[in-house]
């Protein structure tokens, strides 16, 4: 797994659609939800905002045998939000190898513990052909959000832009962890943005507020 593209940039996020959105879901600790159904910029105005970072993180998912099951692309993207200042975690599973037969099950992200988390995926009309998670599950300590693909996601389909919306305007590099299972079982972990600070380590905390550094790129 490694980590591609890291730069300082500043994208405004504003893409219409004519599609169907439902509401977000305010997910609280314990909490689940199975009806999530997609969201655009003209349902909820709230989503328009400025590209703080974009991180792209391949990785690999091996057997027990160590046969390679799954390669990707994690991307993950923070952005500012013009009407309340907060800000968005997105994610989106891209860049798949169609040549391989492992399925993406779900992927749970941590970093929230103590925030406010509204979760969807975008349904933006530009995204019509890729898929967003069905559901979504909220650690009891309010820390971890689980979004699950309940068809599987193969080496052919990437999803949508799936995001927490939370309650605070700073974010740390390594404030979190994403872990992506298939649906046979095998997993692989990795470091990512989160809004809480890692575990204290000397010099290790980093932090990114409204004008740090960002890294980029992307996939239903």
């Amino acid at each position: 797994m490694n980590i591609t593209q890291t730069f300082a940039a500043s994208v405004v996020i504003a893409c219409g659609s004519l599609a169907h959105a439902g509401a977000v879901v305010n997910l609280q600790p314990s909490q689940l939800t199975d009806s999530m159904s997609g969201i655009t910029n003209t349902q909820m105005s709230e989503l328009i905002g400025v590209t703080l970072a974009d991180t792209y993180h391949n990785f690999s998912i091996n057997g027990s045998n160590n046969d390679l099951l799954y390669q990707g692309t994690l991307m993950t993207r923070v952005v500012q939000s013009n009407q309340s200042g907060n800000l968005h975690f997105n994610y989106r599973l891209m860049s798949p190898n169609a040549q391989l037969d492992g399925e993406i099950s779900h992927i749970e992200v941590t970093g929230f513990q103590g925030f406010e988390t509204r979760v969807e995926y975008r349904n933006e009309i530009t995204s019509a052909t890729l898929f967003g998670p069905e559901g979504a599950e909220r650690s009891s300590n309010g820390d971890m959000i689980d979004f699950s693909f309940d068809l599987g996601l193969s080496g052919l389909e990437e999803s949508k832009y799936f995001f927490a919306m939370t309650n605070t305007n700073a974010y740390y590099s390594d404030g979190g962890t994403a872990t992506i299972y298939l649906t046979t079982g095998e997993s692989v972990s990795m470091t990512i943005v989160g809004a809480n600070p890692a575990v204290p380590a000397p010099g290790a905390l980093g932090l990114l507020a409204a004008t740090g550094l960002i890294s980029t790129r992307r996939r239903r």
